[in-house]
């Protein structure tokens, strides 16, 4: 009684990502940029009134 048809069938999935955490450092640089720009020209409005 062991015939090939009725063996189960394993199917293996892949985990596709993980690459969620990659590519975000552009938002702390950006962030970084704006606030120092913005203490820039919060300097230059104080000084200039």
């Amino acid at each position: 009684m062991s015939d090939d048809s009725t063996r189960p069938i394993v199917i293996k999935r892949i985990k596709k990502g993980g690459g969620g955490h990659h590519g975000g450092a552009w938002k702390i640089a950006y962030a970084d940029f704006v606030t120092a720009m913005m203490a820039f020209f919060l300097l230059m409005w104080l000084l200039g009134s």
